[in-house]
C-alpha cells in the first residue's frame, strides 16, 4: 500500500483507539520492503512515516536467509528511534542467527511464529499417537 494510505489506516486506528479510551493496546505497523525487494532507505522511509502517524512499534520482516536486512535497518533506525518505537522481527528464514545478535542490534521483540507452531504439531502428534496406542488419555494424563 502507498505510505500516505497505510499511515491513514494507522491514524484511524489509533483515533478509535483514544476514542475508546483504549490505553493498553499495541500498534504495530508491519513494512514489507525487504519481503518486496526494496532497500534499507525504502524501509526506513516506511518506518519512520509509521512511526510519526502513530505506530508503538515496528515489525521488520526479511526473507533473507541471514540477517543482513535487518542488521542494516537497525544501524540506522538507531538507538533513539529503537528507544520509543522498538523494531519487532520474525526471524524464520535467518534462524541460525543467535539470540545475542538481535539484543546486539537493540531488537525490541522476536516472534518465533513458525518454530513454536512446528513443535507444537510434533508434540499434538506425539499425543496423538500415545492415545492411539494406548487407547487411554490416561498416559497423558499421568505424565506429569
Amino acid at each position: 500500500a502507498p505510505i500516505g494510505e497505510f499511515c491513514g489506516k494507522i491514524h484511524a486506528c489509533r483515533d478509535e483507539l483514544h476514542n475508546i479510551g483504549a490505553s493498553d493496546f499495541v500498534l504495530v505497523a508491519r513494512t514489507e520492503s525487504f519481503i518486496t525487494g526494496k532497500t534499507v532507505d525504502e524501509a526506513l522511509r516506511r518506518a519512520d512515516a509509521y512511526r510519526l502517524a502513530g505506530a508503538d512499534a515496528i515489525l521488520c520482516h526479511s526473507k533473507r536467509k541471514d540477517d543482513a536486512d535487518i542488521r542494516a535497518f537497525m544501524a540506522q533506525w538507531g538507538p533513539a528511534r529503537a528507544a520509543s518505537c522498538p523494531v519487532i522481527i520474525v526471524p524464520t528464514t535467518y534462524y541460525t542467527t543467535p539470540t545475542s545478535a538481535f539484543r546486539e542490534a537493540r531488537i525490541g521483540a522476536v516472534i518465533w511464529a513458525n518454530h513454536n507452531l512446528r513443535s507444537s504439531i510434533a508434540a499434538m502428534q506425539t499425543a496423538s499417537g500415545a492415545i492411539f496406542d494406548r487407547e487411554s488419555l490416561a498416559p497423558l494424563e499421568n505424565s506429569g
